[in-house]
């Protein structure tokens, strides 16, 4: 039997080991044969199984083998298509559902968002509703100041019942005998016909925050100085602190009304001038006198007069405490002076002074409140601001300082020792 052609007889020699007397014979090393890249395992068995099946199969035989092998491929990637498809469609359906659950989201996001609109109609008619009642309170300032307005009609009733109780008792009064003396004509009060009472509450500010600033700015240097004069007293707020703090303290007004609520707190309120109750005091009598928010209600010759007489009733070293309206700040001369009908002029802190140390006060000095901070031009707080934002800042500071700055002021004066003339 012969051998194949990988098995001849002078291949499988080279692999005999030599005999033993050729084994000690040296033998001259060939040279090492170029490397020769070999086909991997795979590769080799891939080629060995193809010369196997043409040997054993044919060429007929490997075509079918071919034509089985490529069904088999066919079948086994329709295999894992279905299987491929049934995992999408087992996403589809997922999607479904979770499009399904996005569009009742959806319905109930439209339903809340409808009752959320039809929520804001009802709010908004509300608000409209509480807006026309506020503006029906108070047609100028609407539902923010319904409140005062309401305090405001309050205090107008008690009034009127405080008038009309006092027009009661003099109509109960017994009719006096014999000729009847005609009674001197007195001035009608400011406020006859306008009602200023109503107009202070409204534009003046809150009586309790009012009270609460004129006894952190006077209280302590009037309960330092007693008795003490409020001439146009108004609410008598200072009054009432002095009187409690056990000061003497009297009131001066002409509104009857303002007279009138003062006296039925217990408070001593004159329904009188200021300047008729002064003349009636003995001269250096008083320790202080305030005036707040008067002087600019006054004509000149009687402010003159008044400050005259406030200088001669004081003791030596008594206090006299005008505050006014600050016309050195624009604002004021815009906004709060000029909506009060009842002032006549501005006085400006340097004729103040000037006519004080006239009527023969000393130690004139001067204290500003309130600047208009909520008008102010904001300064430039950056440290790293360039050079120039110093010149702004100094500008705005004097443009507020003019335009928006304190505004009332407060006089405060001293009056003067006692001359060798009048205590020889």
């Amino acid at each position: 039997m012969a051998l194949p052609g990988e098995l001849s007889r002078d291949k499988t020699d080279r692999l005999r080991p030599p005999p033993p007397d050729q084994a000690t014979e040296e033998v001259a090393p060939e040279p090492a044969p170029a490397p020769v890249a070999r086909p991997g395992p795979r590769r080799r068995a891939v080629r060995l199984a193809k010369r196997v099946a043409h040997r054993v199969l044919g060429e007929r035989g490997v075509d079918k083998l071919r034509g089985y092998l490529r069904v088999d491929e066919a079948l086994r990637m329709g295999s894992e298509s279905l299987r491929r498809t049934a995992e999408l469609e087992q996403q589809v359906a997922s999607m479904q559902r979770a499009a399904l659950e996005a569009e009742l989201v959806q319905a109930e996001a439209h339903a809340a968002s409808v009752n959320l609109e039809l929520l804001k109609g009802e709010v908004r008619s509300v608000i409209q509703t509480l807006e026309d009642l506020g503006m029906a309170i108070a047609p100028a300032a609407g539902l923010a100041g319904a409140g005062e307005r309401l305090s405001e009609l309050r205090e107008r009733v008690n009034g009127l019942d405080r008038r009309l109780r006092s027009l009661q008792a003099q109509a109960a009064a017994p009719v006096q005998s014999g000729p009847v003396q005609a009674a001197p004509a007195a001035a009608a009060p400011s406020s006859a016909l306008f009602d200023y009472v109503g107009f202070e509450r409204r534009f003046r500010g809150d009586p309790e925050a009012v009270a609460a600033a004129l006894a952190e700015r006077y209280l302590d240097l009037l309960v330092a100085n007693p008795p003490v004069v409020d001439i146009g007293c108004g609410r008598a707020e200072l009054v009432e602190m002095l009187t409690r703090r056990g000061v003497e303290a009297i009131g001066v007004d002409t509104d009857p009304s303002m007279v009138a609520e003062a006296r039925d707190r217990g408070l001593d309120v004159r329904q009188v001038d200021g300047s008729s109750f002064l003349r009636g005091r003995e001269p250096g009598s008083l320790g202080a006198v305030i005036a707040t928010h008067l002087v600019e209600h006054l004509e000149f010759a009687d402010l003159v007069e008044l400050l005259e007489l406030a200088a001669t009733r004081l003791r030596p070293g008594g206090l006299f405490i005008a505050e006014t309206p600050n016309p050195t700040s624009l604002v004021v001369l815009g906004n709060s002076f000029i909506l009060d009908p009842t002032h006549l002029r501005p006085l400006h802190p340097s004729l103040l002074t000037f006519l004080c140390e006239g009527a023969g006060f000393r130690d004139v000095r001067l204290r500003f409140h309130a600047p208009a901070t909520d008008y102010q031009l904001p300064m430039i707080d950056d440290p790293d601001a360039p050079p120039w934002a110093k010149r702004v800042n100094d500008a705005f500071a004097k443009l507020n300082s003019v335009l928006f700055g304190p505004q009332e002021y407060a006089l405060i004066a001293t009056a003067a020792p006692a001359t060798e003339e009048e205590h020889p």
